[in-house]
């Protein structure tokens, strides 16, 4: 049986006799929430895509899919059968919206809509639809509409597809995050946060056309920033007990996946290289991605880590201030901190007026983006914040650290044996040592 890497289409991985983690349980769940509006927040590559590719094809009414659940645990739930297949479901992800300059940004978003609209084109022939919004759908389609009129296309297309199919529509939106920090790092966030505000509010709030609206991301963007007025709202992010086991692989999976691949004598060390994540009150959640490489390749290293960008992370601990380096050097010497995260990511607040580093957001990023894992929390009800003890989860994290802090080491203009002799003090945790040598470069 062929492993699964980089394929987030549940369709193409049971059809092409990939192996497959069941996490279909997720249904149910989601259809006993009483939200109807719900954002899951989970790091980068842990299975959001994969886990709305499969929500897509249960509940679409385009065909019977149903071929592709047979002998998954949802396929005979007597709650999940009722609506198996029930539902017009609109799929868009915003993974591709991210570039250099807003214009760039906007047409990726553009070409996201479009591909949504161009998957139930079928309205246009629909008697139900009026004239005037069959106008509206051509003019999309052929972008001659203005940057505003955009902001309702989601949700006036759950209109449509209400009106012709006379049943409630489920709206699920991948990744939308992706182009909020990207305008943060290159200069215009405040243009995306302003367009994904808009049309994400037009498309969740009262929209009387929904079933479920699900968003996944991996922060939690600010409400002040995109979500102020959509109180119906409901956010899990690593830090609830909401959805913990759905993504992500647990202990129990990777050792049945190990001894499929007669790899289960490397249990330990993959267990040490890619475990480590508590989400919710679930301890000893494997990186999927990571997992899935190491089996295939047949050797332990790192794979997540290298698989997007992580100029924002790096950024920050590279000019960061040496309060914040002394415990970046803790979390290397196998010591935890103990830092009060806010859950929530309003990235323009990452820095004060002054430049200085707002510490608790900074953290709140480690955390959410799977650089570090709370190996306790406890909420403080003051400040409505969570304080946690967080430590890298595992020795592919450790490595990235290991990597920036060699990077910053070069940056004072350092040669690499001096590096070299710096770093073996460092990782053999003899910090007086290591900063006699620091002291003397």
């Amino acid at each position: 049986m062929l492993l699964p890497s980089g394929i987030d289409d549940f369709k193409t991985i049971i059809e092409g006799n990939y192996y497959y983690v069941d996490k279909t349980g997720l249904i149910k769940d989601l259809l006993l929430d009483g939200a109807n509006a719900i954002l899951i927040t989970r790091p980068r590559r842990f299975g959001k895509s994969l886990n709305f590719s499969m929500i897509k094809y249960f509940f679409s009414n385009e065909k019977d899919y149903s071929y592709l659940f047979k002998g998954m645990k949802i396929y005979d739930d007597p709650i999940a059968s009722k609506h198996m297949n029930k539902y017009p479901v609109i799929h868009i992800t915003f993974k591709d919206a991210k570039a250099n300059s807003w214009e760039d940004t906007f047409n990726a978003i553009f070409e996201a809509l479009q591909n949504a609209y161009r998957e139930h084109i079928y309205l246009i022939n629909s008697e139900k639809i009026l004239d005037f919004d069959k106008e509206y759908i051509k003019a999309l389609l052929k972008k001659e509409l203005k940057e505003n009129e955009f902001r309702h296309s989601l949700s006036r297309l759950t209109k449509y597809l209400e009106i012709h199919w006379n049943q409630k529509v489920i709206l699920l939106i991948d990744e939308y995050d992706v182009p909020i920090e990207s305008g943060y790092v290159n200069g215009y966030y405040e243009k995306a946060v302003d367009f994904m505000r808009g049309m994400l509010t037009a498309a969740l709030k009262g929209n009387t056309s929904l079933f479920k609206g699900l968003l996944t991301g991996v922060y939690r963007v600010a409400k002040e920033d995109i979500f102020s007025g959509l109180n119906n709202l409901v956010v899990y992010t690593v830090l609830d007990d909401f959805y913990s086991s759905y993504f992500g692989f647990t202990d129990d999976e990777v050792k049945k996946m190990l001894s499929d691949f007669n790899m289960l004598d490397r249990y330990e060390e993959i267990k040490e290289w890619y475990n480590g994540y508590k989400f919710g009150n679930t301890d000893g959640i494997y990186n999927p991605w990571s997992v899935i490489e190491c089996i295939r390749r047949n050797i332990t290293q790192p794979y997540w880590i290298n698989t997007s960008s992580n100029d924002l992370i790096r950024e920050l601990i590279l000019k960061s201030t040496s309060e914040i380096k002394i415990k970046i050097e803790q979390l290397l010497n196998g010591k935890p901190i103990t830092e009060m995260v806010e859950s929530t990511s309003a990235l323009r607040d990452l820095k004060y007026e002054n430049g200085k580093i707002n510490e608790s957001a900074m953290w709140g990023l480690f955390l959410f983006g799977g650089y570090l894992t709370p190996k306790e929390k406890e909420l403080n009800t003051d400040f409505g914040q969570w304080v946690c003890k967080l430590i890298p989860p595992n020795k592919e994290v450790l490595s990235f650290y290991k990597t920036t802090i060699l990077n910053w080491l070069k940056g004072f203009g350092i040669e690499y044996p001096k590096i070299g002799q710096l770093l073996e003090h460092l990782f053999n945790k003899d910090e007086k040592a290591f900063e006699r040598e620091f002291n003397l470069r």
